[in-house]
């Protein structure tokens, strides 16, 4: 099981401040840019819970930076207070991370450091990008990348005429002579591969990020119905019904019906699967379920966040006889996973509950991945019975062991290729946010 606050997460998240240390003055600069702005305008609890992680940070305090000293010393609990029944510290983790992804993605945009905080721990990640100097910064995929200024004359010409000779040059040279590296240096390396990585980390062409229509989700409950496919392409969905005048709606129709709506679930995934594969050199394109149609899964590779219900994109790819297949239930009902072929120790059925000794609720998310409809790329569709599901679903795809832990439970080799598949993950929620997130089961699918 992989614990959202563990020892192994909290381990990971300090090693990655690097020299964040060297840059603190400019990281608190950006740190009061974040909380003077508009994202973390009225909410005093979040301001403090930034400025505490941060500030212990960037001195080195990372004792102070666990659950339970968090809870004693920003939010004044007794020191024996159970984590498991006051969940106050991941509830206003969880609101400072979707702020930090609300400032970035508006006023925060062209920031130039950047404070991330990583679901599963409450150490920051910082990152403060320099300006690269013209034709001194030389990528290598799966390498590090080592330039001195001083060539930068004589492989300026070389660099217009053509990149590979540049990177075979580069390559040569460490390997046979070495350089002086008392000069100025750009050093950059690709972090480990992870399952979302490892499927699309190498093809070319954008990979787009297809988030879920929650103003679809909505529509549904209100009119006690679900749309198909064919009536969301056709825009059936959006006409006005009799009961929105009986009830004197129209207003609240009208934003659904003109306003691209989705989760911020689903904005903390895609914001950390497209920072992956850009960093892999990958072209990534995010867009609401609203913008697709259905030509376009024609060709390419597609990441679809959400169940039928609220990204009908899904519907597409439907795997005959499922494994894990989630039947139709009204609008608003939790809907079970049936398990149409377990294997020894399986139940038949996978339905949310609560967990009789730990109080929390049990959940689950099912992964599948396929070709598109013209077979020339491969689709990836995440889906959770609920909204932390399907997030907590997106962290187990990025974790570093996400791949090997993938292809152990199939019986393949750690180094195979990721075939199609069909896979069960099941999620543990405290107040409706993800605490944990382990992989069931795993089928292979032939398609």
């Amino acid at each position: 099981m992989q614990r959202r606050t563990g020892s192994v997460s909290h381990a990971v998240a300090v090693a990655k401040l690097g020299e964040a240390a060297e840059h603190a003055s400019e990281f608190r600069e950006h740190l009061a840019e974040i909380i003077g702005g508009p994202t973390f305008k009225g909410s005093p609890r979040s301001q403090e819970f930034l400025r505490y992680i941060v500030e212990h940070s960037l001195r080195g305090e990372f004792d102070n930076l666990r659950e339970r000293t968090i809870g004693v010393a920003l939010f004044g609990r007794p020191a024996d207070y159970d984590t498991t029944e006051d969940a106050i510290v991941r509830v206003t983790a969880s609101d400072v991370r979707k702020r930090l992804l609300q400032h970035y993605g508006a006023a925060g945009a062209d920031s130039r450091c950047r404070i991330h905080l990583p679901s599963g721990s409450y150490v920051p990640e910082f990152q403060c990008t320099p300006p690269a100097p013209p034709d001194t910064f030389v990528e290598v995929p799966e390498a590090t990348a080592v330039v001195p200024a001083k060539t930068k004359t004589s492989l300026a010409p070389w660099w217009r005429r053509g990149r590979l000779a540049i990177v075979a040059l580069i390559v040569v040279a460490i390997g046979v002579t070495g350089w002086d590296l008392h000069d100025r240096i750009l050093i950059r390396t690709l972090p480990p591969q992870n399952f979302i990585s490892r499927v699309f980390g190498e093809t070319p062409g954008p990979v787009q990020l297809v988030v879920a229509d929650d103003a679809l989700v909505l529509i549904q409950v209100l009119l006690g119905r679900r749309f198909t496919l064919l009536e969301y392409e056709n825009l059936g969905h959006l006409a006005l019904p009799e009961l929105v005048a009986q009830k004197d709606l129209q207003h609240f129709w009208r934003i659904l019906a003109t306003r691209q709506i989705t989760n911020l679930g689903d904005l903390q995934n895609v914001t950390r699967i497209a920072d992956g594969l850009r960093w892999r050199g990958r072209k990534v394109n995010v867009r609401q379920a609203r913008q697709v149609n259905a030509r376009e899964f024609r060709t390419g590779d597609f990441v679809i966040l959400g169940s039928s219900f609220s990204n009908p994109w899904a519907d597409l790819f439907q795997v005959e006889d499922s494994n894990f297949a989630i039947p139709p239930v009204r609008p608003g009902l939790p809907a079970p996973i049936l398990n149409r072929h377990p294997l020894a120790g399986e139940p038949s059925r996978f339905e949310v509950h609560p967990d009789p000794k730990t109080g929390k609720v049990v959940t689950y998310a099912r992964v599948t991945l396929l070709p598109n409809t013209g077979r020339s790329g491969r689709v990836l569709l995440v889906a959770g019975l609920s909204m932390a599901a399907t997030e907590m679903a997106g962290d187990f795809l990025l974790t570093a062991d996400s791949v090997g832990r993938t292809l152990r439970n199939l019986g393949l080799p750690v180094d195979s290729p990721i075939p199609d598949l069909e896979m069960l993950l099941r999620v543990t929620e405290v107040n409706e946010i993800g605490d944990s997130v382990e992989l069931v089961s795993c089928r292979r699918v032939r398609t």
